[in-house]
């Protein structure tokens, strides 16, 4: 038995970097050797593939009707499209500003929010995108962008994707979390780390969603940043929670507040990241996401559907709630279409 009527990941990643070759070069060819910070300071540079068919046979085995394809490090909207167009009734896409990253990582151009945004704007116009992510764009990774942001200096260039995103009436991502071996900065992302910021910006623009990534937890077992999350989105009725990397007891957490419940969570497992889930018997939570330093990068597709899928199947709540929860808010935030009028409980 499925487990609800229409199943949304709203967080996959369909492309997969090319790496070996470049490790080779280097004279790495033990994934135990090689660095999560060596793979995460190449993807940038590296084509990506097209990894989807080990994506529809997951989706296939566990009754995933649809999935949101995220572009992100350096994966490519194009590719998006393409999944897009081949299977209409499986994938939508998120926009990122890949071209101007890609320039301003080669040097090109000097990155600015306001060239990324033009690309936003750019490819939303053409109506083939949902929504804006996976996060927030962000200045590409190079040593003359590594200077740590002021608190006003990026909530302004926020403001400007907020902007595009309000005259595209699309939903924007704001990532959190880290998987704990990719490392995550200050310099690219402050805004991971202090979900509070976006308390202004959904003020500012209550018309525009705001869906957290991975609701605050993206890997490890520090819930810190999931409780901010869940205060944001419990006080700002555009703030939405991205939850596929949470074990059961944090959607109970989320679920326990009466101004989030079922209605402000969306499930999304991060799928193709390569983050394999980690099992410590007789601890609290028993399993959970998170990429381990000491034993190098993974070669294999972690089942984070299933795992994920797991953890959610345990809530005991109706389930009306739990259509919502893994694709009725989807669809109503995302405004995709579905065939059949009333078949999610309302919340407006």
């Amino acid at each position: 038995m499925k487990i609800a009527r229409f199943v949304i990941d709203t967080h996959v990643h369909a492309q997969r970097h090319a790496a070996g070759p470049d490790f080779r070069k280097r004279g790495l060819s033990d994934p135990r050797k090689i660095k999560y910070r060596d793979l995460a300071g190449l993807m940038r540079h590296l084509v990506t593939y097209d990894n989807s068919k080990r994506l529809l046979y997951d989706m296939e085995c566990y009754g995933v009707d649809m999935c949101i394809l995220h572009p992100a490090f350096g994966m490519s909207n194009e590719l998006n499209l393409d999944l897009m167009e081949r299977y209409p009734d499986k994938f939508v896409a998120l926009a990122s500003a890949k071209e101007t990253a890609d320039k301003g990582l080669k040097g090109e151009i000097e990155w600015t929010m306001e060239a990324a945004c033009e690309e936003l704007d750019r490819l939303l116009s053409t109506g083939k995108f949902v929504g804006i992510g996976e996060g927030m764009p962000a200045r590409p990774d190079t040593p003359e962008t590594k200077k740590t942001y002021s608190q006003q200096e990026r909530m302004d260039e926020l403001r400007l994707v907020m902007e595009v995103a309000q005259k595209h009436q699309v939903p924007v991502r704001v990532h959190t979390g880290s998987p704990m071996g990719y490392p995550i900065t200050y310099s690219r992302w402050p805004e991971n780390f202090h979900p509070n910021w976006i308390r202004d910006i959904a003020a500012e623009y209550p018309d525009v969603p705001i869906i957290f990534d991975h609701g605050g937890m993206q890997g490890g077992r520090w819930d810190n940043l999931v409780e901010e999350c869940i205060q944001v989105a419990a006080n700002h009725e555009n703030v939405y929670l991205e939850t596929g990397l949470y074990w059961t007891e944090l959607y109970y957490k989320a679920l326990a507040d009466p101004n989030v419940g079922s209605e402000k969570l969306m499930w999304g497992t991060d799928w193709g990241a390569s983050i394999p889930i980690q099992t410590q018997l007789g601890q609290q939570p028993q399993s959970f996401a998170a990429q381990v330093h000491r034993d190098g990068i993974i070669t294999y597709q972690a089942d984070i559907m299933g795992w994920s899928l797991k953890q959610v199947s345990r809530l005991n709540i109706s389930q009306d709630d739990m259509n919502l929860i893994m694709g009725g808010n989807a669809i109503r935030v995302y405004k995709l279409d579905f065939p059949i009028t009333r078949m999610f409980k309302p919340v407006d």
